[in-house]
């Protein structure tokens, strides 16, 4: 089996896409060519990177992950594939691997740069070099037998949530198409900070968030719920049981965007 998952900013409507896979199938027609997204905001890297860390794990071993976003050659930015956990990445050197495990260790991960004699790696580099690259990775070629190995890549600060004071800073990170929010806290940094103390999440005034849920139908319809996401994040958002004119709205519905934050205020001693 010959996964190569796919991120990019695409889009649906024009045959860009059709396009990769063609080129992936030509190069190896035992690839089977995954969709992860296509609708990650123009050059927005740090949406690319939230969703590859949402479905990793869940991606068997040998796995390439192609990153169409932000994606082109230019001065000073190669073409690499990073190895790392069993799995591959094949990106611009734009930051995108630091954003998705910004805890990950030097030495748990291989970089080399992509130089392929002959293979187009400007005009359209998805449908060039990343399809030629994914193609002999699935074909048994590890990337140390035709890439030149490099000790770093590219590092970008992405949003981490931070103290303030005894509380926690946290702020929005991604927006998925039924408006629920997901934030930059894991449960774990959560567990640390909290200490099995009580909490309150203002997200509006006269509205409270003091407990997480397991689901939506854990709350009555129309009212606010929090819980923690397949991938591991905070996820707010609201039982719209029914949809109607509120479906897809929760975000709009408290006015956060991308980037803005709440803050976790606990309460009790944290030594208790």
């Amino acid at each position: 089996m010959s996964i190569v998952a796919l991120i990019s900013d695409l889009g649906t409507k024009d045959h860009y896409v059709s396009l990769v896979k063609a080129a992936l199938l030509n190069n190896n027609p035992t690839i089977i060519p995954v969709d992860i997204s296509h609708e990650v905001g123009t050059g927005e890297i740090g949406e690319a990177a939230f969703l590859f860390r949402s479905v990793w794990n869940d991606f068997p071993f040998g796995t390439v992950f192609l990153n169409g976003v932000s994606s082109y050659k230019i001065q000073g930015r190669e073409h690499i594939v990073i190895e790392y956990q069993d799995r591959y990445v094949i990106t611009a050197d734009n930051g995108l691997f630091s954003l998705m495990f910004p805890e990950a260790q030097q030495e748990e991960i291989k970089i080399h740069v992509l130089n392929i004699e002959g293979v187009d790696d400007k005009r359209f580099p998805l449908s060039g070099v990343f399809a030629t690259a994914a193609a002999q990775i699935t074909q048994g070629n590890a990337p140390d037998q035709w890439c030149e190995p490099i000790a770093e890549f590219q590092k970008i600060k992405g949003l981490e949530p931070y103290m303030h004071g005894q509380d926690i800073m946290m702020q929005v990170v991604y927006i998925d198409q039924f408006g629920n929010l997901y934030f930059n806290l894991t449960k774990k940094m959560f567990n640390e900070v909290g200490k099995g103390r009580s909490f309150a999440i203002p997200i509006r005034p006269q509205t409270t968030i003091n407990k997480f849920h397991e689901r939506f139908a854990d709350v009555e319809v129309g009212n606010e719920v929090a819980f923690w996401g397949q991938n591991g994040f905070l996820v707010i958002s609201m039982n719209r049981e029914g949809g109607g004119d509120r479906a897809g709205t929760f975000n709009k519905l408290i006015g956060l965007v991308l980037g803005d934050s709440l803050i976790i205020s606990f309460h009790g001693d944290a030594n208790r």
